[in-house]
């Protein structure tokens, strides 16, 4: 397929085609079956991604790179398409992927992705601080916990847990209860401050007992958003394995899970100080984000939606890396996923889709703008390249 006819299709999909050159496609198509085939396979795609609302950017030079271990006629084919893709026209790389898998059955494959991988839900549990566990899920509401020293906890009639501490005064600070959320929750929690925290997959949040007179404090493994309630006279403290965030009262979002290279601190709104183990500080401001890592901090300008979607309901990915995508995934959908290829894990993506769909609507966009491929081994997902 020289690139002509690469121009000519993606014009067709789009209703751009002159009448020059609808007669020239129309020539095309009449030389073969094939060539019918192919038109048709386009229009799939392009139905697919409008009915799902989504769509993946390929990381152009990664795949470039990636490009030249596949044999020359593929090469050809992939850089006369390479120049739509800079400009937003995905089509013809979604088409590519059509036209080169090996014509497996995809309905059957996605019912083999949904057996070992299914969306999270609203799940939890409460440490209390004498080791007791108590299993919090999403059909538990105007329900009361009581732990052990008179500690409470509610779960009101919307599912939000609402902490109120204990009863006793005497060394309550000292009292440290835990909430962790499993590979494949979340849930919402408002303190006994006020302020609320929202927890994602695979995290844990301390919480003594009651806070102390100078301050507030968690401790924090895993990803949490943060809306603080102001409080002058006791900063709010949050720590983590790397760093600590001290706020008065602002929203933030946190993540620091142990095999993340980096912990990473991002500001919505008002003022946080990060200090790092090593000794630095930077103070954010809204909009920046602070990468901590061994002792060094990162400051950088990002887009908040991106990073706080995951609150609303959402994956959102902004030139992500493979590797980090694939680490949320495994979160919530409570899954293996490894890499036979360690370069693929640096290929990028930008774009977003609802937490709660089938993992193979996210699986689909990526494999259809990227060279690389999902399976199922055992319980097991698998990425690999074409």
């Amino acid at each position: 397929m020289n690139e002509r006819i690469e121009e000519l299709l993606v014009k067709k999909i789009d209703g751009e085609l002159s009448a020059v050159e609808e007669k020239e496609l129309s020539g095309w198509l009449a030389e073969s079956e094939v060539h019918e085939r192919i038109l048709r396979e386009f229009e799939a795609v392009r139905q697919r991604l409008s009915v799902l609302r989504e769509e993946f950017h390929p990381d152009v030079q990664g795949r470039l790179q990636s490009v030249k271990k596949h044999k020359k006629r593929r090469v050809r084919f992939v850089a006369g398409w390479m120049r739509y893709v800079a400009v937003g026209i995905l089509l013809v790389s979604v088409g590519s992927y059509l036209l080169w898998n090996d014509g497996k059955n995809k309905e059957e494959e996605h019912r083999i992705f949904a057996k070992v991988a299914v969306p999270g839900k609203e799940q939890a549990y409460i440490v209390w601080a004498n080791g007791v566990q108590v299993a919090i899920d999403e059909t538990m509401k105007d329900t009361l916990l009581t732990g052990d020293g008179g500690a409470v906890v509610r779960v009101d009639s919307n599912r939000v847990l609402r902490y109120e501490g204990g009863n006793n005064d005497e060394g309550l600070e000292r009292r440290v209860h835990k909430l962790v959320i499993p590979n494949g929750g979340e849930y919402r929690m408002v303190l006994e401050d006020g302020s609320v925290v929202w927890l994602n997959s695979a995290s844990s949040l301390e919480i003594p007992e009651r806070f102390a007179a100078g301050e507030r404090r968690v401790r924090l493994v895993g990803e949490a958003y943060f809306k603080v309630k102001k409080d002058s006279s006791r900063p709010f403290y949050v720590t983590t394995e790397r760093a600590d965030v001290r706020v008065l009262g602002t929203e933030f979002n946190v993540s620091a899970y142990e095999e993340d290279r980096d912990a990473v601190m991002t500001l919505v709104n008002g003022a946080v100080r990060v200090d790092a183990r090593g000794g630095e500080s930077v103070v954010l401001e809204p909009g920046q984000q602070a990468l901590t890592a061994g002792g060094k901090i990162e400051v950088q300008d990002v887009d908040v939606s991106y990073v706080t979607s995951w609150v609303n309901g959402k994956f959102s990915f902004d030139n992500s890396r493979l590797e980090d995508i694939a680490r949320q995934v495994s979160r919530w959908y409570d899954v293996k996923i490894s890499f036979d290829d360690d370069d693929l894990k640096d290929i990028r993506f930008s774009g977003a889709m609802l937490k709660f769909r089938p993992l193979s609507d996210l699986i689909e966009m990526i494999e259809a703008t990227s060279f690389v491929r999902f399976s199922v081994k055992g319980e097991n997902i698998i990425i690999s390249g074409k």
